[in-house]
């Protein structure tokens, strides 16, 4: 199955455009190398979290840098992200119900959480809490963002393109790809085929990334 990390980063990378900004935000501007490595490095946090292929992680983050690594992190491991759906002063593309990270914990039951706030643990209780910013206060449960992310770098996650399928399953596989979801933003969810969609400000980001342009972000 295609793995959305590797085409939005290393593709790119391997074809010679590593120093190609990626990300500009308004402070810096990020390569194609520079974000490839630093999305690996989350990637070897979460997986020394408990991600694994197949399971869910729960992305509530404010910083829409910390939340694109966290998802292409999550796409890395062939994971499935959860992204709350926030809503921007003057957006257009977003009417309706937009569920908050409790609700979506509840209906997604994820594995690992990456937030910004203070977890609220009765709501649902994950495997590994990983926080940017709240201090932890459970060692077994909850982690630092920074530290997780100095771990990381010491044994990042490595990407290939795509699973081979096994010999004689290829149209399990097929099927299979076409009915997986991709990601989750809110309400919606985006199945792999619908990859790259703009229907959400993730996805347009994801896309651009797939096609080799910058993504602006603005905070």
């Amino acid at each position: 199955m295609t793995n959305l990390a590797f085409d939005a980063l290393d593709l790119h990378v391997v074809r010679g455009r590593a120093t190609e900004p990626a990300v500009q935000t308004p402070t810096r501007t990020v390569d194609f190398a520079t974000l490839t490595e630093e999305v690996a490095a989350l990637a070897g946090a979460l997986r020394a979290l408990g991600t694994v292929p197949g399971s869910t992680v729960l992305v509530a983050l404010t910083d829409e840098y910390d939340e694109l690594l966290a998802l292409l992190a999550t796409l890395r491991l062939r994971a499935l992200p959860v992204l709350v759906d926030r809503v921007h002063a003057g957006a257009v593309d977003a009417p309706g119900h937009h569920p908050s990270a409790a609700t979506l914990a509840v209906r997604h039951r994820p594995e690992v959480v990456v937030t910004a706030h203070e977890w609220p643990g009765h709501v649902h209780r994950p495997a590994s809490v990983l926080y940017r910013g709240p201090e932890p206060v459970d060692p077994q449960v909850e982690f630092d963002w920074d530290l997780a992310l100095r771990a990381g770098r010491t044994d990042p996650a490595p990407a290939s393109r795509a699973d081979e399928p096994e010999p004689g399953a290829e149209p399990d596989a097929h099927a299979a790809a076409a009915t997986a979801t991709a990601y989750v933003v809110g309400e919606r969810a985006v199945l792999l085929p619908e990859v790259p969609e703009a229907g959400t400000q993730v996805g347009r980001r994801l896309g651009a990334l797939l096609g080799g342009r910058t993504v602006r972000l603005v905070g």
